[in-house]
This record gives structure tokens, sequence and C-alpha cells, in this order.
């Protein structure tokens, strides 16, 4: 089984070199990821311009693009054989609710949905851990044994680890979700550079969600590891359904 991995953090993040690390005990890998941090990007695509892609050796590659970019590469560059799974990550910091929308952790793995190959987000709460996220690791590297023929061609699984769980807990502890309501409230320094013409910069955003049972945050936050299956079609069939048989 030919595994691509890639994250939006960039080349030299921890997460990413454990899962190769891991993964590759059992599985052939494939790693192409962004040069630098490409967080918040979601499914960006660079097009109508070149864009660098440095091999460092035939499993290996760094791309000066986003996410989605580099799994895009990995899939029609012709530099990997036929890929049969996308995994993204593994990020640091937790993507739930609707941070699905904005992340290019997990704008990476629906890309490779988008186009027929069973793809995987995972993202951990613990920030910086002593041992590079090496415990998710091994527990995503469980976790493809027991559930990745459960995967559909084009569905992305997306996968959170709490700092409770992460590298204590096991399987067990899975629960599978539906997404959460986030809550963002935003702030923006302003810095005037002349009459008229300030620069405005977001400094990250102040996170919260509502408490509803069944959600990823509250599996979550009771220390459990939340999946949520997520589909590409954002089509609301309930209210298509009820706007046509008026």
């Amino acid at each position: 089984m030919n595994l691509l991995i890639t994250n939006d953090d960039g080349i030299s993040s921890a997460g990413i070199k454990a899962l190769e690390r891991i993964l590759g005990k059992s599985y052939q890998t494939y790693l192409i990821a962004p040069l630098k941090e490409r967080s918040v990007t979601s499914m960006a695509l660079t097009v109508f311009q070149g864009m660098r892609v440095e091999r460092i050796n035939d499993n290996h590659y760094i791309a000066d693009g986003f996410p989605a970019d580099c799994v895009n590469i990995g899939l029609y560059a012709e530099i990997f054989p036929k890929i049969d799974f996308v995994i993204s990550g593994i990020n640091r910091g937790v993507n739930m609710g609707y941070d699905v929308h904005y992340s290019g952790t997990v704008g990476a793995a629906k890309h490779g949905a988008l186009h027929g190959i069973p793809s995987l987000a995972v993202s951990s709460g613990r920030i910086d851990p002593e041992d590079g996220y090496e415990k998710e690791a091994e527990l995503v590297l469980s976790f493809l044994s027991k559930y990745k023929s459960q995967i559909q061609s084009g569905e992305v699984w997306n996968l959170n680890f709490p700092p409770e769980i992460s590298g204590s807990g096991s399987l067990d502890e899975i629960v599978f979700t539906r997404l959460g309501r986030r809550r963002y409230s935003e702030k923006y320094e302003k810095k005037q550079i002349i009459e008229g013409v300030s620069e405005f910069q977001l400094n990250g955003s102040l996170l919260g969600h509502d408490d509803e049972t069944g959600t990823d945050f509250e599996a979550y936050y009771q220390g459990k590891l939340p999946v949520t299956p997520i589909q590409l079609d954002l089509t609301e069939k309930k209210r298509l359904a009820e706007l046509q048989s008026k």
C-alpha cells in the first residue's frame, strides 16, 4: 500500500517526520510537504505560475506551494507510484468543528478525496511535545491497521488527539462524531503606513465552541479521540428538499 504523506506545518515539522518514520515500518511511504508553514490555506492551489519542487530522494520531496499542491503533485506529477491513501498531519493543534473549512491539514486530505483517494487528516492538541508526536504516530499506525479499509473512496476522516489521550490511550477511546460549532472572535492590529493606507494584521483568533452532544468537541474534552467522516458534497439536502417541494 502506497501512502502519500503531507501537512500544512511545513517540511521541518515534528508531526510529519513522526508519521514518515513510524508508518514507514509497515507501508511504502511517499512524502511531499510545503517548504514553509501554510496553515489556514484550506484547498488553495498554485495555478498559472511555476512552483519550485526539490527532490530529497525518490520518496521525499519539498514543494514551495500549498498542502493541496503537494497532494496534486504527488498524484499527478509522475514522481511517485500510484498512491492508494493520503494522510495529512500530524498537525500542531487541533482541527475541529468549522476549523475544517480553513485548515490546510484537512484541505490537503480533502484534495485527496476529491480525486477519489481515501484520505485521513490527523491533528494533535499537544504543542511541540518532547517525543515529537511519536506516540500519536504509533496510534495512527494502529488506526490504519483497523480502519483503513472502511474509509471509502472520496471520503475524508478527520482524527484529533487530545493531550489527555495522546500517547497513553488506545483506539478503544475512539468516538465517531459529527462536527461541532466553532465560534471565532477576531481582532486585528492596525498600523498606519501613510494617510489612507494601513496594514492590518490578524494574530490568530479567540476560539470557542457550542456545548452540544455527539460532537468532536464533546469527545475531545472528555479525553477521547474524535473521528469525523467528512463528505465533499456541501449541499444542504434537507433544505434543498424543502425548497423543491414548494
